[in-house]
């Protein structure tokens, strides 16, 4: 009974608290631009070219093995792999039309 009553009262303490501090609800602050285009560059910059690699190393295994599906997952990967290197051109497209 108490479950039932607690997860709307807390949705109700968070709405309120957020329309008292619209500064956080907003996130307007320079700090929290900055974090986020950090998060942004570091897996862009580096997760992301990282992974490709780690996948396309992973698809060459496979394709020596002999899997059969090994083609399909390294053009899967080589696709995966040009989105995530475009990216860095496509963020800051629309963070631009925003």
């Amino acid at each position: 009974m108490l479950k039932k009553y607690s997860i709307p009262s807390l949705m109700l303490l968070i709405v309120g608290f957020i329309a008292f501090h619209p500064e956080l609800a907003f996130a307007q602050a320079g700090s929290f631009d900055s974090k986020v285009n950090s998060i942004t560059n570091l897996i862009v910059g580096k997760i992301l070219p990282a992974v490709a690699v780690f996948g396309l190393v992973y698809a060459a295994i496979l394709a020596a093995t002999g899997d059969e599906s090994s083609k399909r997952r390294m053009v899967l990967v080589i696709v995966a792999s040009i989105v995530g290197i475009l990216a860095k051109f496509i963020i800051p497209m629309f963070q631009s039309a925003i």
